[in-house]
């Protein structure tokens, strides 16, 4: 959805890294070139990125591929952690906006607020976001932790801006 907004609304050009291992991107692009979306990647290759919508995306990015979006006039990177890491915190907080995203669906408040207590000293970098979660639950844990905490919109499809995710964007990416 991020990816999308600062693509479809503020018109930059825009890359996806996957730095996780989750193989999302994998499937991502196995959905697009099976024909059931007529849109087709516009480049081939292993390891070379795929696009969607004007979004290119990369699979198991390493540094090479942050090198490569800056060649290839990239604007706007957008970078999935999946879940922080010792491993990856470095390169996580060496973005120039970071984004925590978790839940707060009952069974996960535990984990989000342990996530988010045990990295106060991250407060000053970090914006909070939830993608699910009661809207007493993310007021509790706004309060409990001292940090603000957006409510992501729910959406269909991440690839398409809507009213409510350009509103809901608008307030803080420019």
């Amino acid at each position: 959805m991020t990816a999308a907004y600062l693509s479809g609304v503020l018109c930059r050009r825009t890359a996806v890294l996957e730095q996780n291992e989750s193989g999302s991107f994998a499937q991502l692009e196995k959905i697009f070139r099976t024909g059931k979306r007529r849109e087709k990647p516009v480049i081939d290759g292993a390891g070379q990125p795929f696009e969607i919508r004007g979004i290119f995306f990369y699979q198991k990015a390493e540094r090479a591929e942050w090198y490569d979006c800056s060649e290839r006039g990239m604007e706007a990177m957008v970078i999935d952690f999946g879940a922080l890491t010792q491993k990856n915190q470095d390169a996580f907080f060496r973005c120039s906006r970071c984004f925590l995203v978790g839940s707060v669906s009952g069974w996960q408040l535990a984990d989000f607020a342990a996530l988010a207590a045990e990295k106060q000293k991250w407060k000053k970098w970090c914006e909070y976001f939830v993608s699910f979660g009661e809207e007493e639950a993310v007021k509790m844990a706004e309060q409990y932790l001292d940090i603000r905490i957006r409510q992501i919109p729910l959406q269909k499809n991440a690839l398409m801006v809507t009213g409510e995710s350009m509103t809901f964007f608008g307030k803080f990416l420019r």
